[in-house]
Protein backbone atom coordinates (compact mmCIF):
# COMPACT_ATOMS: atom_id res chain seq x y z
CA UNK A 1 0.00 0.00 0.00
CA UNK A 2 1.51 3.00 -1.29
CA UNK A 3 -0.31 5.60 0.54
CA UNK A 4 -2.83 5.55 3.86
CA UNK A 5 -5.68 7.44 4.49
CA UNK A 6 -6.86 7.51 8.11
CA UNK A 7 -10.47 9.24 8.67
CA UNK A 8 -11.22 9.88 12.19
CA UNK A 9 -14.47 11.81 11.74
CA UNK A 10 -15.52 11.52 16.04
CA UNK A 11 -14.77 14.58 17.38
CA UNK A 12 -13.70 13.69 20.79
CA UNK A 13 -10.79 12.26 19.42
CA UNK A 14 -8.98 14.45 17.43
CA UNK A 15 -7.25 16.36 20.43
CA UNK A 16 -5.57 12.61 21.55
CA UNK A 17 -4.21 12.91 17.71
CA UNK A 18 0.05 13.12 17.90
CA UNK A 19 0.38 13.33 14.04
CA UNK A 20 4.21 12.92 14.53
CA UNK A 21 3.76 9.54 16.10
CA UNK A 22 1.70 8.04 13.15
CA UNK A 23 3.82 9.59 10.59
CA UNK A 24 6.85 7.71 12.53
CA UNK A 25 4.24 4.54 11.97
CA UNK A 26 3.77 5.15 8.08
CA UNK A 27 5.39 8.09 6.77
CA UNK A 28 3.01 9.96 4.51
CA UNK A 29 0.17 9.31 6.53
CA UNK A 30 -2.82 11.52 5.36
CA UNK A 31 -5.06 12.23 8.24
CA UNK A 32 -8.29 13.76 7.62
CA UNK A 33 -10.74 14.59 10.63
CA UNK A 34 -13.65 16.40 8.76
CA UNK A 35 -16.44 16.04 7.92
CA UNK A 36 -17.58 14.43 10.83
CA UNK A 37 -19.51 11.75 11.40
CA UNK A 38 -21.66 10.68 14.26
CA UNK A 39 -25.36 8.99 15.23
CA UNK A 40 -27.19 9.88 18.09
CA UNK A 41 -27.47 6.89 21.03
CA UNK A 42 -30.96 5.70 20.15
CA UNK A 43 -29.71 4.53 16.82
CA UNK A 44 -26.38 2.90 18.11
CA UNK A 45 -28.70 0.98 20.32
CA UNK A 46 -31.01 0.30 17.37
CA UNK A 47 -28.01 -1.30 15.18
CA UNK A 48 -27.09 -3.53 17.98
CA UNK A 49 -30.25 -5.09 19.02
CA UNK A 50 -31.85 -5.04 15.43
CA UNK A 51 -29.19 -3.93 12.62
CA UNK A 52 -31.23 -4.98 9.73
CA UNK A 53 -34.35 -3.75 10.09
CA UNK A 54 -36.66 -1.04 8.11
CA UNK A 55 -36.62 0.88 11.25
CA UNK A 56 -32.85 0.85 11.59
CA UNK A 57 -32.17 1.71 8.08
CA UNK A 58 -34.94 4.75 8.24
CA UNK A 59 -33.44 6.50 10.90
CA UNK A 60 -29.99 6.92 8.91
CA UNK A 61 -28.97 10.09 8.08
CA UNK A 62 -28.05 10.15 4.72
CA UNK A 63 -24.12 10.83 3.82
CA UNK A 64 -23.10 13.88 2.30
CA UNK A 65 -21.12 14.41 -0.46
CA UNK A 66 -17.98 15.63 1.30
CA UNK A 67 -18.45 12.16 3.67
CA UNK A 68 -18.99 10.05 0.39
CA UNK A 69 -15.73 11.51 -0.75
CA UNK A 70 -13.78 10.89 2.02
CA UNK A 71 -15.06 7.70 2.73
CA UNK A 72 -13.89 5.88 -0.97
CA UNK A 73 -10.84 7.25 -0.03
CA UNK A 74 -9.96 5.88 3.21
CA UNK A 75 -7.88 3.07 4.24
CA UNK A 76 -8.34 3.14 7.85
CA UNK A 77 -11.01 4.39 9.92
CA UNK A 78 -10.42 5.28 14.23
CA UNK A 79 -14.19 5.85 15.37
CA UNK A 80 -17.30 5.08 17.52
CA UNK A 81 -19.48 4.25 14.36
CA UNK A 82 -19.39 4.04 10.53
CA UNK A 83 -22.35 4.35 8.07
CA UNK A 84 -24.52 1.63 6.97
CA UNK A 85 -23.19 -0.38 3.73
CA UNK A 86 -19.38 0.39 4.85
CA UNK A 87 -17.67 -2.25 2.06
CA UNK A 88 -19.59 -0.22 -0.21
CA UNK A 89 -19.28 3.34 0.34
CA UNK A 90 -15.76 2.62 1.50
CA UNK A 91 -14.12 -0.12 -1.12
CA UNK A 92 -9.95 0.87 0.13
CA UNK A 93 -10.95 0.17 3.15
CA UNK A 94 -8.70 -2.62 5.14
CA UNK A 95 -9.23 -1.47 9.20
CA UNK A 96 -11.70 0.06 11.36
CA UNK A 97 -10.56 0.39 14.74
CA UNK A 98 -13.31 1.24 17.28
CA UNK A 99 -13.13 3.20 20.66
CA UNK A 100 -15.85 0.97 22.41
CA UNK A 101 -16.09 -2.62 23.50
CA UNK A 102 -19.49 -3.13 22.25
CA UNK A 103 -19.44 -4.14 17.95
CA UNK A 104 -23.03 -4.82 17.53
CA UNK A 105 -23.73 -1.74 15.58
CA UNK A 106 -21.04 -2.39 12.93
CA UNK A 107 -23.33 -5.78 12.40
CA UNK A 108 -25.68 -3.15 10.42
CA UNK A 109 -22.76 -1.60 8.35
CA UNK A 110 -22.22 -5.37 6.75
CA UNK A 111 -18.93 -5.56 7.96
CA UNK A 112 -19.15 -9.39 7.76
CA UNK A 113 -19.53 -9.23 4.41
CA UNK A 114 -16.54 -7.47 3.18
CA UNK A 115 -13.19 -8.47 4.33
CA UNK A 116 -12.33 -5.11 6.58
CA UNK A 117 -10.71 -5.76 9.50
CA UNK A 118 -12.56 -4.26 12.99
CA UNK A 119 -10.89 -4.33 16.07
CA UNK A 120 -12.57 -2.55 19.46
CA UNK A 121 -11.81 -0.64 22.79
CA UNK A 122 -11.73 -3.71 25.04
CA UNK A 123 -9.63 -2.65 28.17
CA UNK A 124 -9.86 1.67 27.48
CA UNK A 125 -12.49 1.79 29.80
CA UNK A 126 -12.02 -1.18 32.14
CA UNK A 127 -10.37 0.53 35.09
CA UNK A 128 -13.11 3.34 35.85
CA UNK A 129 -16.06 1.04 35.25
CA UNK A 130 -13.86 -0.99 37.46
CA UNK A 131 -14.43 1.72 39.80
CA UNK A 132 -17.54 2.64 39.16
CA UNK A 133 -18.88 -0.98 40.13
CA UNK A 134 -16.78 -1.45 43.41
CA UNK A 135 -18.35 2.19 44.63
CA UNK A 136 -21.79 1.09 43.46
CA UNK A 137 -22.07 -1.92 45.36
CA UNK A 138 -20.17 0.09 48.66
CA UNK A 139 -22.91 2.15 47.98
CA UNK A 140 -25.68 -0.70 48.85
CA UNK A 141 -23.81 -2.41 51.33
CA UNK A 142 -23.06 0.43 53.78
CA UNK A 143 -26.64 1.97 53.10
CA UNK A 144 -25.54 5.02 51.68
CA UNK A 145 -28.50 5.97 49.75
CA UNK A 146 -30.57 5.71 53.28
CA UNK A 147 -28.08 7.79 55.44
CA UNK A 148 -28.47 10.14 52.03
CA UNK A 149 -32.05 10.20 52.11
CA UNK A 150 -32.16 10.63 55.93
CA UNK A 151 -29.62 13.44 56.00
CA UNK A 152 -32.20 15.50 53.23
CA UNK A 153 -35.08 14.82 56.42
CA UNK A 154 -33.13 15.62 59.17
CA UNK A 155 -33.24 12.83 60.67
CA UNK A 156 -30.58 10.82 62.90
CA UNK A 157 -31.52 7.00 62.59
CA UNK A 158 -28.73 4.21 63.01
CA UNK A 159 -29.11 2.73 59.65
CA UNK A 160 -26.05 -0.01 59.94
CA UNK A 161 -24.68 -1.09 57.05
CA UNK A 162 -23.00 -4.62 56.32
CA UNK A 163 -19.57 -5.99 54.90
CA UNK A 164 -18.18 -6.98 51.27
CA UNK A 165 -15.22 -8.73 53.23
CA UNK A 166 -15.94 -12.09 53.31
CA UNK A 167 -18.79 -12.13 50.57
CA UNK A 168 -18.85 -14.35 47.67
CA UNK A 169 -18.73 -12.04 43.99
CA UNK A 170 -19.31 -13.28 40.90
CA UNK A 171 -18.21 -12.16 37.58
CA UNK A 172 -20.12 -13.16 34.66
CA UNK A 173 -17.66 -12.17 31.71
CA UNK A 174 -14.21 -12.35 32.14
CA UNK A 175 -12.65 -9.71 29.12
CA UNK A 176 -11.00 -6.67 30.37
CA UNK A 177 -13.69 -4.77 32.33
CA UNK A 178 -14.70 -8.31 34.32
CA UNK A 179 -11.10 -8.87 35.14
CA UNK A 180 -10.28 -4.84 36.22
CA UNK A 181 -13.49 -5.83 38.46
CA UNK A 182 -12.32 -8.99 40.32
CA UNK A 183 -8.82 -7.65 40.79
CA UNK A 184 -10.36 -4.79 42.66
CA UNK A 185 -12.80 -6.77 44.89
CA UNK A 186 -10.09 -9.11 45.26
CA UNK A 187 -8.39 -6.54 47.54
CA UNK A 188 -11.55 -6.71 49.56
CA UNK A 189 -11.33 -9.78 50.77
CA UNK A 190 -13.86 -11.94 48.79
CA UNK A 191 -14.41 -14.94 47.24
CA UNK A 192 -14.35 -14.47 43.51
CA UNK A 193 -16.30 -16.95 40.80
CA UNK A 194 -15.69 -16.09 37.23
CA UNK A 195 -18.21 -17.29 34.35
CA UNK A 196 -16.46 -17.20 31.28
CA UNK A 197 -17.87 -18.41 27.82
CA UNK A 198 -14.30 -20.94 27.29
CA UNK A 199 -14.18 -22.99 29.74
CA UNK A 200 -12.23 -26.70 30.54
CA UNK A 201 -12.79 -28.90 33.78
CA UNK A 202 -10.61 -28.33 35.93
CA UNK A 203 -9.61 -24.50 34.34
CA UNK A 204 -8.07 -21.98 36.71
CA UNK A 205 -7.41 -17.94 36.22
CA UNK A 206 -5.31 -16.09 38.08
CA UNK A 207 -8.14 -13.22 38.55
CA UNK A 208 -10.69 -15.76 40.30
CA UNK A 209 -10.93 -18.18 42.84
CA UNK A 210 -13.16 -20.62 40.66
CA UNK A 211 -13.79 -20.62 37.11
CA UNK A 212 -17.49 -21.78 35.33
CA UNK A 213 -18.88 -22.63 32.00
CA UNK A 214 -22.06 -20.78 30.74
CA UNK A 215 -24.21 -23.95 31.85
CA UNK A 216 -22.62 -23.08 35.25
CA UNK A 217 -24.71 -20.19 35.26
CA UNK A 218 -27.24 -20.91 38.08
CA UNK A 219 -25.00 -22.83 40.23
CA UNK A 220 -22.67 -19.85 40.36
CA UNK A 221 -25.85 -16.89 40.82
CA UNK A 222 -26.79 -19.73 43.85
CA UNK A 223 -23.37 -19.47 45.75
CA UNK A 224 -23.51 -15.50 45.20
CA UNK A 225 -24.09 -12.64 47.64
CA UNK A 226 -22.96 -10.49 44.72
CA UNK A 227 -23.40 -10.89 40.77
CA UNK A 228 -21.83 -8.58 38.25
CA UNK A 229 -22.59 -8.96 34.48
CA UNK A 230 -19.44 -7.91 32.15
CA UNK A 231 -20.33 -10.53 29.32
CA UNK A 232 -21.01 -9.49 25.67
CA UNK A 233 -24.51 -8.83 24.35
CA UNK A 234 -25.00 -11.19 21.89
CA UNK A 235 -27.97 -13.70 20.99
CA UNK A 236 -26.49 -16.65 23.15
CA UNK A 237 -26.41 -13.88 26.23
CA UNK A 238 -30.13 -12.15 25.76
CA UNK A 239 -32.08 -12.18 28.43
CA UNK A 240 -29.46 -14.34 30.43
CA UNK A 241 -30.61 -12.73 33.58
CA UNK A 242 -34.69 -13.99 33.52
CA UNK A 243 -36.94 -14.70 36.36
CA UNK A 244 -35.28 -18.31 36.79
CA UNK A 245 -31.94 -16.82 37.16
CA UNK A 246 -32.82 -13.86 40.06
CA UNK A 247 -34.81 -16.63 41.80
CA UNK A 248 -31.48 -18.89 41.69
CA UNK A 249 -29.90 -15.72 43.46
CA UNK A 250 -30.16 -15.81 46.98
CA UNK A 251 -32.54 -13.46 49.37
CA UNK A 252 -30.50 -10.72 50.28
CA UNK A 253 -27.87 -10.44 47.24
CA UNK A 254 -27.20 -7.69 45.02
CA UNK A 255 -27.38 -7.66 41.06
CA UNK A 256 -24.80 -5.11 39.18
CA UNK A 257 -24.87 -4.84 35.37
CA UNK A 258 -22.26 -2.64 33.24
CA UNK A 259 -22.45 -5.17 30.25
CA UNK A 260 -26.04 -4.35 27.91
CA UNK A 261 -29.48 -4.27 28.82
CA UNK A 262 -30.26 -7.40 26.31
CA UNK A 263 -28.67 -9.65 28.92
CA UNK A 264 -31.67 -8.52 31.43
CA UNK A 265 -35.67 -9.46 31.64
CA UNK A 266 -36.04 -6.14 32.85
CA UNK A 267 -39.48 -7.47 33.97
CA UNK A 268 -37.98 -9.94 36.31
CA UNK A 269 -35.61 -7.84 37.94
CA UNK A 270 -38.02 -4.91 38.73
CA UNK A 271 -40.28 -8.16 40.13
CA UNK A 272 -37.23 -8.92 41.95
CA UNK A 273 -36.81 -6.40 43.70
CA UNK A 274 -40.13 -5.05 44.02
CA UNK A 275 -40.99 -8.55 46.26
CA UNK A 276 -37.14 -7.64 48.25
CA UNK A 277 -36.05 -10.35 47.06
CA UNK A 278 -33.17 -8.57 45.63
CA UNK A 279 -31.44 -6.25 48.13
CA UNK A 280 -30.55 -4.40 45.95
CA UNK A 281 -29.23 -3.44 42.12
CA UNK A 282 -27.43 -1.09 40.10
CA UNK A 283 -27.27 -1.06 36.18
CA UNK A 284 -25.39 1.48 33.64
CA UNK A 285 -27.52 -0.32 30.48
CA UNK A 286 -31.31 -0.79 29.49
CA UNK A 287 -33.07 -2.71 27.21
CA UNK A 288 -33.98 0.48 25.67
CA UNK A 289 -31.78 3.56 25.67
CA UNK A 290 -32.09 6.38 25.90
CA UNK A 291 -34.27 5.02 28.94
CA UNK A 292 -37.83 6.34 28.27
CA UNK A 293 -39.31 8.85 31.27
CA UNK A 294 -42.35 6.01 31.91
CA UNK A 295 -40.34 3.29 31.60
CA UNK A 296 -41.22 1.19 35.21
CA UNK A 297 -37.54 0.57 35.77
CA UNK A 298 -37.47 4.16 37.24
CA UNK A 299 -39.63 3.10 39.99
CA UNK A 300 -38.27 0.06 41.12
CA UNK A 301 -37.36 0.38 44.60
CA UNK A 302 -33.61 -0.05 45.65
CA UNK A 303 -32.29 -0.07 42.17
CA UNK A 304 -29.85 2.60 41.36
CA UNK A 305 -29.60 3.61 37.92
CA UNK A 306 -27.41 5.77 35.40
CA UNK A 307 -27.33 6.66 31.80
CA UNK A 308 -24.45 4.38 30.51
CA UNK A 309 -21.77 6.63 32.54
CA UNK A 310 -19.52 3.98 34.02
CA UNK A 311 -16.60 4.79 32.52
CA UNK A 312 -14.79 8.15 32.44
CA UNK A 313 -13.80 10.79 30.06
CA UNK A 314 -10.77 11.01 31.47
CA UNK A 315 -7.60 10.06 29.96
CA UNK A 316 -10.22 8.19 27.15
CA UNK A 317 -9.19 9.26 23.87
CA UNK A 318 -5.69 8.88 24.98
CA UNK A 319 -5.89 5.47 25.28
CA UNK A 320 -7.56 4.62 22.87
CA UNK A 321 -4.90 6.74 20.87
CA UNK A 322 -2.17 3.56 22.30
CA UNK A 323 -4.30 1.23 21.20
CA UNK A 324 -4.71 2.25 18.20
CA UNK A 325 -1.20 3.35 17.72
CA UNK A 326 -0.79 -0.63 18.66
CA UNK A 327 -2.90 -1.84 15.75
CA UNK A 328 -1.84 0.98 13.16
CA UNK A 329 1.80 -0.64 13.57
CA UNK A 330 0.14 -4.16 13.42
CA UNK A 331 -1.47 -3.33 10.35
CA UNK A 332 1.21 -2.10 8.55
CA UNK A 333 3.50 -5.01 9.24
CA UNK A 334 0.88 -7.41 8.49
CA UNK A 335 0.72 -8.86 12.33
CA UNK A 336 -2.58 -10.00 14.25
CA UNK A 337 -4.54 -6.86 15.27
CA UNK A 338 -5.29 -6.90 19.14
CA UNK A 339 -9.08 -7.28 19.79
CA UNK A 340 -9.50 -8.59 16.73
CA UNK A 341 -13.46 -9.38 15.91
CA UNK A 342 -15.26 -12.16 14.81
CA UNK A 343 -18.17 -10.31 13.92
CA UNK A 344 -20.05 -13.64 13.09
CA UNK A 345 -19.61 -15.05 17.07
CA UNK A 346 -20.34 -11.41 18.24
CA UNK A 347 -17.03 -10.78 20.03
Amino acid sequence: MDQLVLYVPFPMLHPAIDRARLAAIYPGIEIVTEPVYDIAHHERTLREQDPHSNQTRSLAVPLTPEQQKILARAHVIWTLDVPLDLPTVAPQLRFVQAIGSGVGQYVASNLPEGSIQLANGAGIGAPPIAEWVLARILQILKNLPVHDRQAREHRWESALGSNLQGKTVAIIGLGAIGREIARRAGAFGVHLLGLRRRHEPGMVDPDVDEVFGPSDLHEVLRRSDIVVVAAPGTNDTDDMFDAAAFAAMPPGSIFVNVARGTLVDETALIDALTSGHLRGAAIDVARIEPLPADDPLWDAPNLLISPHSSTSGEGYADRAFELFCTNLERLVRGEPLVNLIDLSAGY
